[in-house]
């Protein structure tokens, strides 16, 4: 059977036009979107954070007088153990954020500010 126009095949699949959309189209709409962000202002302020935590400690390593400087004992290897292995952990951050390129826009941007407030701590 050959249906010519475009009236015909909506009358012969019985379809009425709606302006309300069915409580399974509002489902199935909200069940696609993605779950709420975090914001990006929150990710930056702890990469900020984190970031000024570990430059201060790497630049204390190298103070005298500090309470984690040079000559101070085990509250110095401590200290200067955590400060390197923060710098450590935020390298690593920043290449797997790298490698990851548009996968992982969130650990891109808490990694480069986290690394940015690292390298201006040590410039300074």
């Amino acid at each position: 059977m050959y249906i010519n126009s475009f009236d015909e095949r909506l009358e012969r699949i019985d379809w009425q036009p709606s302006a309300v959309p069915t409580r399974q189209m509002i489902d199935s709409v909200l069940a696609g979107r993605l779950p709420l962000q975090p914001r990006s202002a929150v990710l930056s302020l702890a990469g900020a954070v984190t970031g000024i935590l570990i430059g201060v400690g790497l630049k204390g390593m190298g103070i005298p007088g500090s309470p984690w400087g040079p000559e101070t004992g085990l509250a110095g290897l401590l200290g200067g153990g955590l400060a390197q292995a923060g710098l450590a952990a935020s390298v690593a951050a920043a290449l797997l954020a790298a490698a990851k390129g548009s996968r992982a826009p969130r650990l891109m941007q808490f990694a480069s500010i986290n690394l940015l407030m690292i390298a201006v701590l040590l410039l300074s």
